[in-house]
């Protein structure tokens, strides 16, 4: 799931927003920071030092908003399923080993065992 957001970074020299996209990737937060012509900056947190999550409502809108240090997040302008689905994997810190094993399972019942057959032969 990715979702596209604010990240807003305090400094001592004052607030720096970045937009970008965040997704999930094994026990990471992962926040792609979108530049022009295409080029990205990809940057890494780990989901187990984040705090402070919490769905907001201001005005009319809905967003997620959470922080990893000096570094607050916010995600906006996306469903309120999507978002509460987002925080319910960061706080579950992550995916879980059940689903990552579902999913070696599914790719493993795509080959049949004339399949297997095959490549053993070979």
């Amino acid at each position: 799931m990715k979702l596209d957001g604010v990240c807003k970074i305090n400094s001592a020299l004052g607030m720096e927003y970045q937009f970008g996209e965040f997704y999930i990737d094994r026990d990471y937060l992962v926040f792609d920071q979108d530049f022009s012509l295409g080029m990205k900056k990809r940057q890494t947190f780990p989901v187990a030092k984040l705090g402070h999550m919490a769905l907001v409502r201001e005005e009319e809108e809905i967003m997620l908003t959470f922080s990893c240090d000096n570094i607050e997040f916010e995600i906006n302008g996306n469903s309120h399923d999507n978002l509460r689905e987002f925080r319910d994997l960061l706080q579950n810190k992550g995916t879980d080993s059940s689903a990552i094993q579902k999913a070696e399972n599914k790719k493993k019942a795509r080959y049949t065992t004339h399949h297997y057959h095959n490549f053993a032969k070979s």
